[in-house]
Formats: C-alpha cells, structure tokens, sequence
C-alpha cells in the first residue's frame, strides 16, 4: 500500500510510462515493521507529505528509507526532494500549525536520481530492485570484455568453450563433502550461472571470491547431463550498485 492511498509502491516499481508494474509492501523498507507499515495503511489517505509525517510520527530514519525506496511518489513528491525534507519533517508533530513545517520544498535546481541511482536506492532500501537489475547498468562493461549474459551462455556455450560471464554473487557453498571446490551462483538481468572453483583456483583467489559481491569470471564451459557449468580460471571484481548480500553457506 502507498501512503497516499490506493495500490502504491516503496521501491520506484511503477514502470516509467505506465503500463504493468511489480508493487513491494511497505513492511519491505528497511527499518519499517509490519506493525509501522500497517498503521501507515490505516491512516490513508494522506494530503502530503507535511501530513504524512504528522500523523505517522514516524522517526528521521524510516521517513528517509521511505523517501528513499520511492514510496512518496504517489504523494507527488520523489525520491531526492522526499529525502531532502523527510529529516525535519520528523519533527514535525499534531501541535503545530499546518504549512509550518520546515524544508517543505526542495531548492531549485535539486537532480532527480539516474536509473543508476535509482537502482542503488532500491537495493539500499528494500533490498530488491523492481525496475533495473544492477548487472544492467555494467552490461557496456561487460560487453567490452567479452562476456556472455548467463542466458547466452546456457544456450549456446559449447563443451569446452572459453567465456567469461559477470553478475552479482547471490550464493556460494563450500560443502566438506566437495573436496575443497567452491561453489558460486552467479546472477546477471537475464538468469543464473553456476560456477565452480576447484581447490587451486579457490586458493588462489579466496580473497577476490569472498570479498567482492560481484564477480567477472573466465573459464571453460562444462556441459554434462543437460545441465551447463563454467569451470572458473580467473575471478576479477566486477562494480556494481550495491546490493543484498550473498547468502553463504559452509
């Protein structure tokens, strides 16, 4: 639900032109509780954002996430003007006068968010990002390295070839029962790549493997059984917008 009523969303999920859009919960912004969100939705419909801040009497903190994931916009307010006033807007209180709250409006001038920025304050604010995968915004990057899409790669990497993919690390496993091999799930806008470290590459590369949430890698495409792997030789960082950390198991 949006704080000014009706089917909104935190997160920027309304597609830029209109048609179909993904809508996230308000108990998915960081620091916003089922009990917070749920109050938020019984008091709509809002006038403003003045009047949203004084009848939620919700802190600095979960006025800017708000600000933040976009969910201001149904207010006719976006993300960088919402955030420039959600941090004195939490002062505001039912006791005083409306309209005499500061910082009502942005100064002129005030850049809206690039798709880029957007992308990172989705991910900051809800861990998720409804309108752009971040691995789009390093697709040139990639492209001028030579590396494949994750479904390019599935589809048409033959036994044996030599690629390189880039994505964000969404999971690695390192089970006792594998001899040492690290495995990596590696994810890019169009799906999802296995990739497995043997021992002398994980050794090798611990450092670039743990420490970084997205990686460029090279190595040989593995094709048994109908199902596809890369066979890691090479791990590089790969800079993206920030985003949710791996879910790493040992």
């Amino acid at each position: 639900d949006a704080p000014g009523g009706g089917t909104a969303v935190p997160a920027g999920a309304r597609r830029r032109g209109g048609g179909p859009a993904i809508r996230l919960g308000l108990a998915a912004v960081r620091g916003l509780g089922t009990e917070q969100a749920e109050a938020v939705a019984a008091g709509r419909p809002y006038t403003g954002l003045e009047d949203f801040a004084r009848r939620t009497a919700l802190d600095a903190a979960a006025l800017e996430a708000l600000a933040t994931a976009g969910a201001f916009t149904s207010l006719g307010v976006t993300r960088r003007p919402a955030l420039w006033s959600a941090g004195l807007l939490a002062r505001t209180t039912d006791a005083m006068l409306p309209g005499t709250a500061p910082a009502l409006t942005a100064p002129d001038g005030l850049p809206e968010m690039t798709a880029i920025e957007e992308t990172i304050a989705d991910l900051w604010a809800t861990g998720a990002s409804a309108t752009t995968h971040p691995v789009q915004h390093a697709r040139p990057h990639l492209e001028r390295c030579g590396a494949m899409t994750a479904a390019d790669f599935k589809a048409g990497a033959a036994h044996g070839a030599l690629v390189a993919i880039g994505g964000l690390v969404t999971h690695r496993q390192r089970p006792p029962t594998a001899g040492g091999v690290l495995f990596i799930s590696l994810e890019d806008e169009t799906g999802l790549v296995n990739i497995v470290c043997q021992p002398h590459v994980w050794e090798r590369q611990r450092r670039t493997a743990l420490g970084n949430a997205g990686l460029l890698v090279a190595g040989t495409a593995e094709r048994r059984d109908g199902a596809i792997n890369l066979l890691a030789t090479r791990l590089s960082p790969l800079t993206l917008a920030p985003g949710s950390r791996s879910r790493d198991f040992r």
